[in-house]
């Protein structure tokens, strides 16, 4: 064995987890690849920082960092923010980091989302990890996985999104499902929720599996204490509780078209239609869609079979999409926490790895759409190929289902 063999095969144990100095070496170069490759897109202005994250750092520059979590959004042009008082926390932590003027404000939002990057990677490959048997390898591949995945790069390096933060909680609570411990799972469903309302796309997921005992449902409570515990420094600050407990309600009404560059079942409708119309449109469909998840709640409640780890993931994944494809006003960013998992599915076997990879092409197009422009001017092709997707999802979740419980007694 050459003498470079023998170096990279040397092993270091990180608690239970032991790691060859080659995928120590190899995770280096990957992640400081990973940072450069998100840098090169840091000088990107998309609309969304032009229209909102950069008017609310002028705002909390403005106010001197903390008092600005006391002003009405709406009522003056002092704050325009929309998002719940978790992010405005963290603008003000980077009006105290960079208030002074030394790093502009477009880096500090984006290097913000950056970091959670690494945090859902690091998250994703914890989860991958798991459910691989302790395959190290797997982990290392889901973990360079999501530092490359195109969309994860643009949304929060050229975008100044911060789709990574809400999702790296949704990971730390899935993982705990995994893992049985169920105060974690609504603890860190709490911080997502928190985040972005978004995270009710994991809820389906956490109804069925306590439909299916796998959940126990006694910490639920955990979700809305701590979404209200979460917006007491925004109360002190001086502002009306009536309005923190309004801002996700707010959010839903914010919005009237019935695909935000989703490729949604609604990009088969005009967008030319009155508002009145697509308003009742909305609530249709989101009865429709409830009407949905209970018919698949009956089936899966009734139906026993063995629930594994693989058929979680695949789940999850079923459910997320689902949500994003038969509810209404869904912006392309809101596949997000799916396709990261599509990473981990992707590692069952080869076969899976097309979801991955369609997944990653489709939220391509539209994100580009958004971004840069592009070529593709009807989303409804891409709406055929998403409902292909989930139909190939839900057919494999549908086999998953025909192994008894008896099958590992």
């Amino acid at each position: 064995m050459r003498t470079i063999d023998k170096i990279f095969d040397v092993e270091f144990k990180f608690g239970d987890v032991k790691i060859k100095c080659f995928d120590i070496l190899v995770a280096i170069v990957l992640t400081t690849l990973g940072v450069m490759f998100r840098f090169s897109l840091y000088d990107i202005e998309s609309g969304d920082y032009v229209k909102a994250f950069a008017d609310w750092m002028k705002e909390c520059h403005a106010a001197g960092g903390f008092a600005y979590l006391g002003i009405k959004p709406g009522v003056s042009d002092a704050s325009t923010f929309d998002y719940n008082c978790m992010f405005q926390y963290l603008i003000v932590l980077l009006h105290y980091i960079g208030g002074n003027g030394a790093i502009a404000d477009m880096y500090l939002v984006k290097t913000l989302s950056v970091i959670f990057d690494f945090v859902c990677a690091v998250n994703l490959a914890r989860i991958a990890y798991h459910v691989s048997g302790r395959n190290v390898q797997k982990s290392m591949l889901a973990y360079f996985a999501v530092l490359f995945l195109p969309t994860v790069v643009l949304n929060s390096a050229a975008w100044a999104q911060n789709d990574s933060i809400y999702t790296a909680f949704i990971l730390l609570s899935l993982l705990h499902v995994l893992k049985g411990n169920d105060f974690r799972v609504f603890l860190y469903l709490a911080i997502s929720y928190s985040f972005k309302q978004q995270a009710i796309f994991f809820v389906p997921f956490i109804i069925l599996m306590w439909l299916k005992n796998k959940i126990k449902i006694r910490y639920a409570l955990v979700v809305p204490v701590f979404h209200v515990v979460s917006m007491i420094p925004s109360a002190i600050a001086g502002r009306e509780w009536a309005d923190l407990l309004g801002i996700y309600g707010n959010q839903v009404e914010m919005f009237t078209r019935l695909s935000m560059n989703y490729p949604s079942i609604y990009t088969i409708i005009t967008s030319d239609l009155d508002k009145n119309v697509r308003r009742l449109i909305i609530k249709g469909g989101v009865l429709a869609t409830v009407v949905i998840f209970g018919m698949i709640a009956y089936y899966m409640y009734n139906k026993k079979f063995e629930i594994t780890d693989k058929f979680m993931i695949t789940l999850v994944i079923f459910t997320a999409e689902l949500c994003c494809f038969c509810l209404p006003v869904m912006h392309e960013r809101y596949g997000y926490m799916p396709e990261l998992l599509a990473v981990v599915y992707a590692l069952y076997s080869y076969k899976r790895l097309p979801v991955c990879a369609f997944l990653q092409v489709i939220s391509m197009i539209t994100y580009t759409r958004y971004l840069f422009g592009s070529t593709v001017t009807y989303l409804w092709p891409l709406t055929v190929a998403m409902l292909v997707i989930i139909l190939t999802v839900g057919y494999d979740l549908y086999k998953q289902m025909q192994i008894p419980e008896e099958a590992n007694a």
